[in-house]
């Protein structure tokens, strides 16, 4: 077979690939004019009692496993006016009606309730407990991502509105960034998106519960394999209003 031929069978599988994302992705389903990427409020691993599971990040990826169905790496869209949630994989896929909008830790969407990890309908008195490693790799990695987002923009505003009221009460966007400003004045030896967005955490020691400041704390410390040094993390997660949110963070690097 000479080279030409070889061309030709190669973009024929390629076309061929691409057909079968398509199709698991619902290729040809109608896109909303107003879309855009999701918002904070959908960031998060959500799943529901029929084992269902969307994942949310922070910097719009996604995935989601319903049915026969996954998709991973796809971008996570909502449109307003038609109040759509679509994930998406090269610019395919169809779009899921949101039924109930995320509030206290609970969503519902094509009439199925999901339930983000650590949260809840109730903000009081629920129990709490340590998410599985991949629903923590999931929370690490968003508040990471977060705090990147925070460092490399100078703006603190949106994290401070992620984190715990307790946290929130206590200090402001600006007492945050002020708080920070070694990373911030220093951005681009701190691009936490570019370091860890491919790796996953190791968690030592195993996380606990505990206490921070006399409020019950889910304690979060590893580190991501990064070079030339390796980034360690101190993470504090509270309950507020039936969700995980952060209450401290404690990021550092180390020869290794």
């Amino acid at each position: 077979m000479n080279k030409l031929s070889k061309n030709r069978w190669n973009i024929i599988f390629v076309t061929i690939a691409l057909l079968a994302i398509g199709l698991a992705c619902g290729g040809g389903a109608p896109k909303a004019e107003d879309e855009k990427q999701a918002g904070p409020e959908f960031v998060g691993a959500w799943t529901s009692k029929d084992g269902s599971s969307i994942t949310i990040r922070s910097d719009g990826s996604a995935d989601y496993k319903i049915g026969g169905t996954s998709v991973t790496g796809g971008k996570a869209l909502v449109s307003e006016k038609e109040k759509t949630l679509r994930v998406a994989m090269l610019g395919m896929g169809s779009p899921m009606k949101i039924d109930k909008a995320p509030a206290n830790g609970e969503m519902t969407i094509d009439g199925v309730v999901y339930k983000k990890d650590g949260g809840s309908t109730s903000s009081s008195d629920t129990k709490l407990e340590i998410p599985s490693n991949d629903k923590l790799q999931t929370l690490v990695k968003t508040t990471m991502l977060d705090f990147n987002d925070a460092i490399q923009s100078g703006d603190f505003s949106d994290f401070h509105k992620k984190t715990a009221k307790v946290w929130r009460d206590t200090s402001s966007p600006d007492e945050m960034k002020e708080a920070f400003k070694t990373m911030v004045d220093n951005k681009d030896s701190f691009d936490l998106k570019k370091a860890i967005s491919s790796l996953d955490a190791t968690f030592s020691p195993a996380p606990s519960i505990g206490k921070t400041a006399d409020i019950d704390a889910i304690l979060v410390k590893g580190s991501y394999p990064t070079k030339p040094k390796t980034l360690h993390f101190d993470l504090k997660y509270a309950m507020d209003d039936g969700t995980l949110k952060l209450v401290g963070i404690n990021i550092s690097t180390k020869n290794e």
